[in-house]
């Protein structure tokens, strides 16, 4: 009686150990999809600073992308270890213990599990839940008519063209970032804390040392140029292509989500206008461009469905570099695209379709119903950037 106690008494602890791992992995998840704003919001703001800038700080010491060594690391390991695992697995079948070692096997996976998805929601989960950046801003909810369509356009395409200007060009005519890669993503930090202070969404000045991927050709397959390592606080970049009419917008992007930001929409957004407000003509250009383009696909649009009528005030000259500029985006892309395609046909998948496939799952299970499509910044909202905080101040000066 007193042995078979003492196995009811184990057996009972190894349950409730499954239970409480459970428990907490469950109570996690779910806290990180329903915690009201305002904690949110406290806690990004007075919270996530302090407990990010730990990684952040230890992060930076190093160039190295220590997401990318680890990623690696992991991918290296998975196969031996599986097969050791399944090794001891069979040889505990063929003599005892094989449900001893199932337990601890499903223990570690549960601790394992609790663990990272603690860090995650407390270095990225929780953000989700904050105020949007363009509410804090106050854009998005102005009356938009055409005519501010078409203003928005004529200013974001001037600025644009302005910047372009001061840029050098490589030997083909494309423009080239005005510095290397480690000062660009050091400035990226400083406009994007300058903005984010600038207009009170995020007061608190932080640094997370952006790093260049070594492997970027093949991330390149997953058609993501930029991803943050909550764990280590940590920018990784994708620098195959170090195209200028993305690369300063996608740091910014980047170094928002370490400043608490975990939206996508929030982070393209702050990180295209933030690129406006900068000093260097390269980092204007980039978000010049891309708030350019954007108002330029909606006002086609319009202009189709609605029947609105809008002649373009382009002249063929100043346009033209731009045009080289995305030209030679396009091409490299290309390439990547048919690379892709070339492994598709070897192995019957395609790389770049997964990789959307599971983001946009990743981003659904974060309370982000609309998947990827949240990395689409509202053109009203730009406009409206242009109404409150270009328009209205030159008029007030004149």
């Amino acid at each position: 009686m007193i042995i078979r106690s003492k196995k009811k008494k184990k057996t009972v602890s190894k349950v409730v150990t499954i239970i409480i791992f459970i428990s907490v992995i469950t109570a996690s998840y779910l806290t990180g999809r329903l915690l009201p704003r305002d904690i949110a919001d406290r806690y990004s703001s007075e919270v996530f600073p302090f407990l990010s800038s730990i990684p952040q700080k230890i992060s930076s010491f190093t160039s190295v992308s220590l997401t990318e060594i680890t990623v690696i690391g992991a991918g290296c390991l998975a196969v031996p270890l599986l097969i050791i695992w399944l090794v001891f697995l069979i040889k505990k079948a063929l003599t005892r213990g094989v449900g001893k070692y199932l337990y601890k096997s499903l223990r570690n996976v549960l601790a394992v599990t609790m663990v990272l998805l603690i860090i995650f929601e407390l270095m990225h989960g929780f953000n989700y839940r904050r105020t949007p950046a363009r509410t804090l801003l106050g854009l998005g909810q102005t009356k938009i008519s055409f005519e501010d369509y078409c203003a928005a356009l004529e200013w974001s395409y001037g600025e644009m063209i302005k910047a372009r200007k001061e840029l050098a060009e490589d030997k083909n005519g494309v423009a080239q970032l005005s510095t290397d890669f480690e000062e660009t993503a050091r400035y990226a930090s400083e406009v994007t804390d300058s903005f984010c202070a600038s207009y009170g969404i995020a007061k608190y000045k932080s640094f997370s040392r952006p790093k260049s991927v070594r492997l970027s050709h093949y991330w390149s397959y997953t058609y993501i140029v930029g991803m943050v390592n909550p764990a280590y606080g940590e920018a990784n970049i994708n620098t195959d292509y170090m195209d200028i009419t993305s690369i300063p917008s996608t740091i910014c992007h980047e170094l928002c989500h370490t400043k608490g930001f975990a939206n996508e929409t929030d982070c393209n957004l702050i990180g295209a206008l933030a690129c406006l407000t900068a000093e260097r003509p390269d980092f204007r250009y980039c978000g010049y461009y891309t708030v350019f383009i954007s108002l330029l696909n909606q006002i086609e649009t319009l202009k189709r469905d609605k029947g609105f009528k809008y002649e373009y005030k382009i002249d063929p000259d100043d346009i033209r570099p731009v045009a080289r500029d995305t030209q030679a985006a396009n091409d490299y892309w290309k390439k990547i695209d048919d690379e892709v395609l070339d492994i598709q046909k070897r192995f019957g998948i395609n790389i770049t379709e997964k990789a959307h496939e599971a983001n946009n799952k990743f981003l659904q299970s974060n309370g982000e119903k609309e998947g990827v499509d949240t990395y689409n910044v509202p053109e009203n909202v730009y406009v409206d950037f242009y109404i409150k905080y270009v328009s209205q101040r030159s008029s007030g000066n004149a």
